[in-house]
């Protein structure tokens, strides 16, 4: 994608603006002139362009939740990358929503979305909510913002949660994350055994780590998978992370609250859970200090 950004965003006028689409997209590109950048169009160009800077930025960075999460970010797959799709997602929802909205808001979806993040990562997760549901009437996908999902979660309005991450799953079937963070929320309403019956089927995930807590979640064999995520919480890198939280994670669903702690309470201490960027180990942190179980610093 080629994107000449204009002058305008750096505080004087544009000349004009081309943006060349990814070829799945079916167009070759899109022109501004200055004919184009009066009024409403105005912001509508500047919100647009400064959204794909700006996101470019954010996929990027794979909004990771892990080493898959920038995998699939990067592009994989036969229909086009994810962050193609992702892109024209964004982009078409900006123009139909229009500027009047982005303005509403507060601008740019994409920086509402960080603004989001980083107030999760702080255990500001009522505020984060917030600023994902304004990303959202922004002109962000709403179907694309797990992170809203994840913060439902902790805010217990797991009804929404659900929902939130049923939508992801629409859009991208292949996600074994939120079909198990859709059955955490159903779990909390429903019960453990009445969640099972309704998990969302998905794809095979990438990451073993990911396929063994899919199987357990499931409820393919509880004792064989069990054994599994065990093994791997021995290991060593973000297995050990994941298979921990995940674990935690489901001890939880179960009622289980001395081993969800101290699984969650590993996530958070081994090497991965402290010392990666990865907005899951921020969510294991938020978990454990709103559960109460430990000192942590945001």
């Amino acid at each position: 994608m080629d994107l000449p950004v204009p002058s305008a965003l750096c505080g004087s006028r544009a000349a004009a603006a081309t943006v060349n689409w990814p070829s799945s997209a079916g167009i070759s590109k899109l022109t501004w002139s200055n004919a184009d950048v009066h009024g409403d169009w105005k912001a509508t160009t500047y919100t647009l362009i400064a959204s794909l800077v700006l996101g470019s930025k954010l996929l990027r960075r794979g909004q990771s939740r892990g080493p898959a999460r920038s995998v699939k970010a990067a592009g994989c797959g036969r229909s086009g990358t994810r962050r193609e799709h992702i892109f024209l997602d964004v982009v078409a929802a900006a123009v139909a929503a229009g500027p009047s909205a982005a303005a509403a808001k507060g601008g740019n979806p994409f920086l509402l979305v960080q603004d989001g993040e980083e107030a999760f990562r702080k255990n500001r997760v009522e505020e984060s909510i917030d600023l994902f549901d304004s990303a959202a009437e922004s002109g962000y996908p709403k179907a694309r913002l797990w992170q809203r999902g994840l913060s439902l979660y902790y805010a217990k309005d797991f009804t929404a949660g659900s929902q939130q991450f049923r939508k992801d799953v629409e859009m991208n079937p292949n996600d074994t994350e939120e079909s198990i963070w859709a059955f955490l929320c159903d779990a909390q309403m429903v019960g453990f055994d009445e969640a099972r019956k309704q998990i969302l089927k998905v794809g095979v995930g990438p990451r073993p780590v990911m396929r063994t807590a899919m199987a357990l979640f499931r409820g393919d064999d509880d004792t064989k998978y069990l054994a599994a995520l065990e093994d791997l919480s021995a290991g060593s890198g973000s297995d050990v992370f994941y298979s921990c939280l995940y674990l935690g994670l489901y001890y939880e669903a179960k009622g289980d609250v001395e081993n969800a702690r101290r699984y969650l309470l590993k996530a958070t201490s081994c090497r991965y859970g402290k010392g990666s960027t990865d907005y899951m180990a921020d969510l294991a942190r938020v978990h454990v200090a709103r559960r109460g179980w430990g000192e942590v610093e945001f």
